[in-house]
């Protein structure tokens, strides 16, 4: 019997949604942007000083601010702090109207029916991303046992501890789980290194990195491709 354990973020939902909708709030629609260019131009600057927000280096507003404005400004758009801040508030407000998608709340229901295993590793604050986990009611179908957030334990991906944390704390076996996320370091590195089966939800279309020292075992684009896979490996 096969493990799946699953990232949250652009995995479990399409979180390039409450990105649109609050750039739509605070700047919009009348430029010629990309929203889903700017999003990932978005995500590679919030990677880029997210560890030093964790050792405290950073504040977290101070990081909010830096990712849209040095994202748009990649896109020749200058804006100023304050719409920013304004454009972090309206994030979080869409953030807090997230749903499960379709394609991965019936993966959800069919590895349930079928006693497969489930999991959850997230990195990210604890209050916020347990906010998301709550609004996903993703509990409904993985139990709260099996929900690990790298702001509780204190370890974040890509560190293999906090993936041999979750194989020790469920008790299953490495060579039988697969880890199912959509960053290529955080979530394929991660669970690699710590000898598990990786699955990278690529939806943005990343190109894997050229010196990357893992590869993935599964690359899918979207969650009916996700769902065929698991099928045929289950």
């Amino acid at each position: 019997m096969i493990n799946l354990i699953f990232d949250i973020d652009d995995t479990a939902y399409d979180q390039l949604k409450p990105f649109e909708e609050a750039f739509k709030t605070v700047f919009g629609t009348a430029n010629q942007l990309k929203i889903e260019s700017l999003y990932i131009k978005s995500r590679f600057y919030s990677d880029e000083v997210y560890h030093r927000v964790v050792r405290g280096e950073m504040p977290k507003a101070e990081m909010h601010v830096y990712r849209i404005t040095q994202a748009l400004a990649d896109f020749d758009y200058q804006i100023t702090k304050k719409e920013a801040e304004n454009f972090q508030i309206a994030y979080e407000q869409n953030q807090r109207k997230i749903e499960l998608s379709p394609g991965i709340k019936e993966i959800l229901t069919w590895a349930k029916k079928n006693h497969i295993t489930m999991g959850i590793i997230t990195n990210g604050p604890k209050e916020h991303q347990q906010h998301k986990i709550n609004d996903l009611q993703i509990n409904d179908w993985i139990p709260v046992a099996n929900t690990f957030i790298s702001g509780k334990v204190g370890i974040e991906k890509p560190d293999k501890q906090i993936f041999e944390l979750v194989a020790k704390q469920i008790g299953i076996d490495v060579a039988k789980t697969y880890y199912i996320g959509d960053s290529f370091e955080n979530d394929v590195i991660g669970s690699k290194n710590a000898g598990w089966h990786s699955i990278w939800l690529n939806r943005r279309g990343h190109l894997e990195p050229e010196d990357a020292a893992y590869l993935p075992d599964h690359c899918v684009e979207n969650e009916q491709e996700l769902f065929a896979l698991l099928q045929e490996i289950f």
